[in-house]
């Protein structure tokens, strides 16, 4: 997607780090892949739906953690930054990121996340598959697996449906009185609701902004403003579901994860073992 650059004003990829016209930095570069995380709320989400044990693996989502040995993310209130550390194992703190950009601050964590559970999977393997109970009974485990795993696809695979179809409620407005998802024309202005935030067009910078301080007469009378759930070409404004906000795919449409069955149940007999991390590095 085009967007316009801060500084000289010509129209850049959204992809490109730095305007190849006057070198500034490109502010509304996209650094998160598709379907990936680009919000605190969202990393949370998504690890729930992972069914990652975050609190055994010393990650912190939106919180601010002292102890040892812990990863995390939070925004600071007073500052409006968004802080990415590693509590090592002395105690003392490693900075990783501290900024205004969210999508970039979640896209680290969940880089580390994910190297994590690597390591874990392959830790965990062989404690599995070669311990005696296993050997003794090799003969039986492929047909056991191979039931379990249909009965786990069956069981996921309604979970899903059924999750998907009360999202898909949820964001047209079902079950709530926020305001639906959509467009919203007021005194001049685009909007657009979206998972519970407010998004306002920015003729200047021709781009979507989360706005914070939305007026009292839309909030309370939305339906009095709304468009449709749907991008025309007659609006003021961009696409939004083109901007970087837009969370375009359910969680389990990122392949990294899915491919290396990211989202298995974790034994209650094999706990999460932080030996291999280097707790006393900075990251």
């Amino acid at each position: 997607m085009k967007v316009k650059c801060d500084y000289c004003g010509q129209m850049i990829s959204d992809a490109e780090p730095t305007c190849p016209h006057c070198g500034a930095a490109n502010s509304k570069m996209q650094r998160a892949a598709y379907g990936v995380p680009t919000t605190i709320q969202e990393l949370r989400d998504y690890c729930i739906c992972h069914n990652l044990p975050l609190r055994d693996m010393r990650v912190f989502i939106g919180e601010d953690y002292r102890g040892a040995k812990a990863f995390g993310i939070y925004k600071d209130e007073a500052s409006g930054h968004f802080i990415v550390y590693k509590n090592k194992a002395d105690g003392s703190r490693a900075i990783r990121y501290e900024g205004n950009d969210e999508a970039y601050a979640v896209n680290e964590l969940y880089l580390k996340i994910k190297e994590r559970v690597t390591e874990q999977k392959k830790h965990q393997a062989p404690k599995m598959y070669n311990s005696p109970n296993n050997s003794r009974q090799g003969k039986n485990v492929s047909s056991r697996l191979k039931k379990y795993m249909i009965w786990r696809i069956a069981v996921i695979g309604i979970i899903y449906i059924m999750l998907m179809g009360a999202y898909v409620i949820i964001s047209a407005g079902g079950f709530s009185d926020s305001p639906s998802t959509g467009y919203y024309s007021y005194e001049d202005s685009t909007y657009y609701y979206y998972r519970s935030d407010w998004y306002r067009w920015n003729d200047y910078n021709n781009s979507w902004t989360k706005t914070y301080d939305v007026d009292d007469v839309l909030e309370d009378n939305y339906e009095d403003y709304y468009e449709s759930y749907s991008w025309y070409d007659s609006y003021d404004a961009g696409d939004f579901k083109d901007s970087g906000y837009y969370f375009t795919t359910s969680y389990s449409d990122d392949s990294s994860w899915s491919s290396s069955s990211w989202d298995d149940d974790w034994d209650d007999d094999y706990d999460w073992d932080d030996s291999w991390d280097d707790w006393d590095s900075d990251w």
